[in-house]
């Protein structure tokens, strides 16, 4: 059994951005009680903490906003990396982008409020195609399988947004059921995972990391090659692998 597990939050721990499901809870914190256990999303450490509940609070390390956040189980703040005004303003422009080649496309024609789509999380911009906060249902049957944003996402390499992006130091990466996160170029989950991992003082091959989004431009794929890692196909298979291991 491996030392230290992380974990990707939506669709790997919780279903997409909602409360981890009660009987998963003991789970979770019989395997915190033997092993640790990072958190690694796209998430604020505020959000992390509430879709994971009260209970397992201090029970797991923190990697918020796709690790530009670092906390410790006892609530210290390792890093903070905030996005700056410029980076803001070419991840506007990108989204402008996206929602116009989006409604030329048909995929989204219309979303029901404009102000759902933008999540500023200090270190991040959640970029959701279609709404945050639409009922889950929605969200679920929209891009499960990612296809639509990884069309999206090369027709933006193939028409120069991606450069735009990368000379405002921006990176774009496919994340939970709706969402693209926008962040400061290479400090990506892999990136952050190592940094990790060297100040906390663990070795590599002790370390696990486990998401549902490995698949090459996914913001877990950035983790291949840091750590080992385990992909499922969403939250049910993580928790029949964590009860396999804790057997």
């Amino acid at each position: 059994m491996k030392k230290h597990f992380f974990f990707d939050l939506d669709n790997t721990l919780t279903p997409s951005k909602s409360l981890i499901e009660p009987a998963h809870v003991p789970i979770l914190k019989a395997l915190c009680e033997r092993a640790d256990v990072v958190v690694v999303s796209g998430h604020g450490e505020k959000d992390i903490r509430k879709h994971l509940t009260p209970e397992l609070d201090g029970m797991y390390y923190i990697l918020g906003q796709n690790g530009n956040r670092a906390v410790t189980k006892d609530g210290t703040v390792l890093w903070n990396h905030s996005l700056s005004p410029e980076q803001k303003t070419a991840i506007k422009a990108f989204v402008d982008w996206a929602r116009d080649e989006l409604k030329q496309s048909g995929v989204v024609v219309s979303v029901k409020d404009e102000r759902d789509i933008w999540d500023d999380r200090d270190s991040q911009i959640a970029f959701s195609l279609i709404g945050h906060n639409l009922p889950k249902p929605e969200k679920d049957a929209f891009d499960s399988d990612f296809k639509k944003r990884r069309d999206l996402m090369k027709k933006a390499e193939a028409s120069g947004e991606v450069e735009k992006l990368t000379k405002a130091n921006v990176e774009a990466r496919i994340a939970g059921n709706t969402v693209i996160d926008l962040f400061a170029l290479g400090m990506n989950k892999g990136y952050n995972v190592g940094e990790f991992i060297k100040k906390i003082g663990w070795e590599a091959q002790d370390c696990l990391y486990i998401g549902d989004a490995l698949f090459p431009g996914g913001n877990d794929d950035t983790v291949n090659g840091v750590i080992e890692t385990h992909g499922v196909k969403d939250y049910r298979e993580t928790y029949e692998y964590i009860s396999e291991v804790l057997k």
